[in-house]
């Protein structure tokens, strides 16, 4: 048999103009006829389009930064 248990966190805040890094963690502890197993596994997830430029729009009724 098979049991596990997961947790994951998003390390910037979610909303409509940001795409979260997340970490996540699981632990799986499994029963074989040759015995018990326990893995751990660690993934992030970074959202590509965060190295190809990716503009936020700018807040409605923003002026031009410079004039």
């Amino acid at each position: 048999g098979v049991a596990g248990v997961g947790l994951t966190y998003d390390l910037i805040e979610r909303h409509r103009d940001t795409q979260p890094w997340t970490v996540s963690v699981v632990v799986r502890r499994a029963w074989t006829d040759a015995g018990a197993r326990t893995d751990v596994s660690l993934d992030v997830t970074v959202p590509l389009a965060m190295f190809f430029g990716t503009r936020i729009p700018a807040p409605e009724g923003a002026g031009p930064s410079s004039k």
